[in-house]
């Protein structure tokens, strides 16, 4: 009998008698797997790994930050004059008079709920996008203010605006 077929009977034999090859396929797995596995058990992060410092990188480097745009930047009041027949209603259903804070905008190209800031005007006041504009007005920001006298005395700028994320 060669040594192949020999290998060939034991595994037969093993097969044979079931309790036998799981008694054994038992004792190999905690022999020889069973190390390996418990050496990663208690696995922790080397930090100065070069791969988790790259990961480390791009994750700081990705943050998001604000989109700066220089922009034309009117204003306008709860006027009829100004707006349609529900002056103080948004387009979003924010009521201007409810509320009467001005740190709302109107503007057509960021959603609703947008935020940005008017850093030459005021660099710690954040504005919300709750309203449209007229659909000519596609690259304008339009701030809301209490009264159309401080509307008409903003006028037209050309202001700096950071989009916030």
């Amino acid at each position: 009998m060669t040594m192949s077929s020999f290998k060939i009977y034991l595994l037969a034999k093993l097969i044979k008698n079931k309790k036998f090859f799981i008694l054994n396929v038992a004792l190999f797995t905690a022999i020889f797997c069973l190390p390996i596995i418990s050496s990663h058990a208690h696995f922790q992060v080397d930090p100065t790994n070069p791969y988790d410092q790259m990961q480390q990188y791009i994750k700081i480097n990705n943050a998001k930050e604000p989109k700066i745009l220089k922009l034309y930047v009117t204003a306008y009041s709860s006027t009829s004059e100004e707006t349609d027949d529900t002056p103080c209603l948004t387009a979003s259903g924010y009521d201007l008079c409810n509320h009467d804070l001005e740190n709302v905008v109107a503007c057509n190209f960021l959603p609703f709920g947008s935020q940005v800031i008017f850093p030459d005007l005021n660099p710690n006041k954040i504005y919300t996008v709750v309203d449209r504009m007229h659909k000519k007005y596609n690259s304008r920001l339009d701030i809301w203010m209490r009264d159309r006298q401080s509307a008409r005395n903003f006028g037209l700028k050309y202001l700096t605006v950071e989009i916030l994320p």
